[in-house]
């Protein structure tokens, strides 16, 4: 059976009572992409694992090594914290049902000045092909655009502060 998206649809659970059959999918799925325990839980629940099978299986997966709510949070850390601000992974990892302490961990590989250099460098790309009359237009531009990505006001401002200097003493804005 196929969704409108042209994948396969997920089997439902042959034996919904079944811890063995629960655990089974549970590694099947943490071997194709790494997930929280609670992501893989509400997917086993959403398969028709009942809740008994899927506690048992997840406390199984979890002693066999197979579901760390931590290095998951580490890991995502370290693949999005080239283009994104500590909120914006932070809202990601809670998304994904990783547990605060888990999460505040994983925070903490970040440096400060990591992130602001990785602010700076994405706000030179941003602007990179932009043209652009003031200051003014390159702080209404680029501040919105840092602030998505997750970087907080105070270093979004300091990166347009910044950048709009830099800008002005090799005379790039536009004159009118």
């Amino acid at each position: 059976m196929r969704t409108r998206a042209g994948r396969r649809a997920a089997p439902a659970a042959r034996q919904p009572e079944s811890v063995e059959a629960a655990y089974t999918e549970a590694v099947k799925r943490l071997a194709r992409q790494p997930q929280s325990r609670a992501a893989l839980e509400r997917r086993l629940l959403g398969l028709g694992y009942t809740e008994t099978a899927v506690g048992a299986a997840l406390a199984r997966a979890q002693a066999d090594g197979y579901v760390n709510d931590r290095e998951y949070a580490e890991s995502l850390v370290r693949r999005r914290a080239a283009g994104r601000g500590h909120a914006l992974i932070a809202q990601e990892l809670r998304a994904k049902g990783v547990d605060g302490l888990d999460a505040e961990a994983a925070l903490e590989q970040v440096e400060p000045e990591t992130e602001a250099d990785q602010a700076i460098t994405l706000g030179r790309r941003l602007l990179a092909s932009r043209r652009l009359e003031d200051g003014e237009a390159l702080y209404a531009y680029l501040g919105p655009r840092l602030a998505r990505r997750g970087f907080n006001g105070g270093l979004v401002y300091r990166v347009c502060r910044q950048l709009g200097e830099e800008w002005q003493a090799a005379g790039r804005f536009d004159s009118l």
